[in-house]
């Protein structure tokens, strides 16, 4: 038996119900079935795309929630901890400055302690050995030049008497004078073109700046 060639399709027998539906003027149970399974897939399509939509809505939601709550609470929660340690800030400069306001507090105190030891220190040195003040003249004179005339040399009252007590009266060939001006362990020395005056306060005050330097660089 030969093949037909060419196109073809299958062709579908109306079902004897259609037509005896169709011949009494009942409706067509086929195209009714079919008209309701049309329905109910349209329905079940819409539920199922609804459905579909609003778990895929609600997961969608919830990525986009969870990622904006959690920026949002990072950055709330850094914004809380930074005004949180706000205050133990200014406690930590606080204390750092009274710290250091101490430190400056002991240092003038333990200065001011040296400077007073020192002071009375000298002035006893002075006035039980007063041959150091003839040392401190000697060393002023040697800083003068001798050939620029005579020098006269001055001295405190009371470095003058104690030295003229034990027959000091001069230093090398020049003669030691009273000042009532000048201070324990001061001197003045003078000539026709030059001068110096050296006090003791001055030097005392330049050896308490290194004992503060060195206080400080130790702090």
């Amino acid at each position: 038996m030969d093949k037909i060639k060419g196109n073809y399709r299958r062709h579908r027998f109306i079902a004897l119900s259609s037509l005896h539906a169709r011949d009494s003027g009942e409706p067509d149970p086929f195209q009714q079935g079919y008209d309701d399974g049309f329905v109910q897939g349209q329905e079940k399509g819409l539920h199922q795309g609804l459905e579909d939509g609003r778990r895929q809505g609600q997961q969608q939601g919830f990525e986009n929630g969870f990622r904006e709550g959690k920026g949002q609470g990072e950055t709330a929660g850094r914004a809380d901890f930074e005004q949180a340690l706000a205050p133990l800030v200014s406690v930590q400069h606080a204390l750092e400055q009274a710290r250091q306001q101490q430190l400056a507090d002991n240092t003038d105190s333990l200065c001011a302690l040296v400077e007073q030891v020192a002071r009375r220190v000298i002035h006893a040195e002075l006035s039980l050995n007063p041959s150091q003040i003839l040392t401190l003249v000697q060393e002023a004179v040697g800083r003068l030049d001798s050939t620029k005339g005579p020098i006269k040399i001055f001295l405190s009252s009371d470095d003058h008497q104690r030295l003229g007590k034990v027959g000091i009266n001069q230093c090398g060939d020049y003669p030691l004078l009273a000042d009532g001006e000048l201070g324990t362990g001061d001197c003045r020395l003078e000539s026709d073109q030059q001068q110096l005056l050296i006090r003791s306060e001055e030097r005392l005050q330049n050896c308490m700046a290194q004992v503060r330097d060195e206080l400080e660089n130790e702090q």
